[in-house]
């Protein structure tokens, strides 16, 4: 009796323990898991990075020729007000209506361009070439006359650092802003003209104290006698 009874036991026993096992076989096992669209932006976010850092930073000419070019749309537009933030805070701007610039030039501060098309006081630009006489304009007649005369968005050329004057004029942008950087902007003559009736406009950037480079004249060139 007492063994039928054991061998009862042992078989209830074993049989709980089987159930058991099988029980925890049909439990899913728990796993520490990234989904693909996790992995996904986690490489992307990488690859990103990666491309960030490799980027190499713009030199000095990249940066002064797309200057450039956003100041040559803001005189397109007449837009003073956008042209001001490309101006140097510290030294203004200069405007000279030939390519030899005079010790007494106009130079306009970065704020006083704002009022560029509104003033009506007249300046002396300078002395016309042939005549002699003083080139005393108000701000908008000067720029139709020596800032956008031709159609500089659509020049001829477009020369980084021109190392020849384009007529018989001394240029001396160079002597004048010695550390700057110029780009010119060339519309070449019609041909009933005998090609004399070009224009041209230079731009001068220089560095400012935070190393960034900002337009400090605009120099307007043409044939002179």
């Amino acid at each position: 009796m007492k063994k039928s009874y054991l061998l009862f036991l042992i078989i209830l026993l074993l049989t709980g323990c089987v159930q058991g096992t099988e029980e925890q076989g049909d439990k899913p096992i728990e796993e520490d898991h990234v989904t693909e669209e996790e992995t996904t932006d986690e490489t992307t976010d990488i690859e990103t990075n990666e491309e960030e850092e490799a980027e190499p930073p713009k030199g000095d000419k990249e940066l002064v020729l797309e200057n450039a070019e956003k100041v040559i749309g803001s005189l397109q537009d007449q837009n003073f007000e956008e042209l001001s933030t490309y101006v140097s805070s510290e030294k203004g701007v200069l405007f000279s209506p030939y390519a030899h610039i005079e010790d007494d030039a106009v130079t306009f501060k970065q704020e006083d361009l704002l009022h560029f098309f509104h003033s009506e006081e007249e300046y002396t630009w300078g002395v016309r070439d042939g005549s002699g006489e003083p080139i005393k304009l108000i701000p908008s007649k000067y720029y139709s006359e020596f800032i956008y005369d031709a159609s500089y968005h659509q020049a001829d050329e477009v020369v980084y650092n021109p190392e020849q004057a384009r007529g018989n004029t001394i240029k001396n942008i160079k002597d004048t802003f010695p550390e700057s950087q110029v780009v010119e902007y060339y519309v070449k003559g019609t041909e009933e003209n005998g090609n004399m009736d070009w224009k041209a406009l230079n731009l001068v950037f220089e560095k400012n104290s935070k190393d960034e480079w900002k337009l400090v004249a605009i120099v307007h060139d043409q044939w002179t006698i």
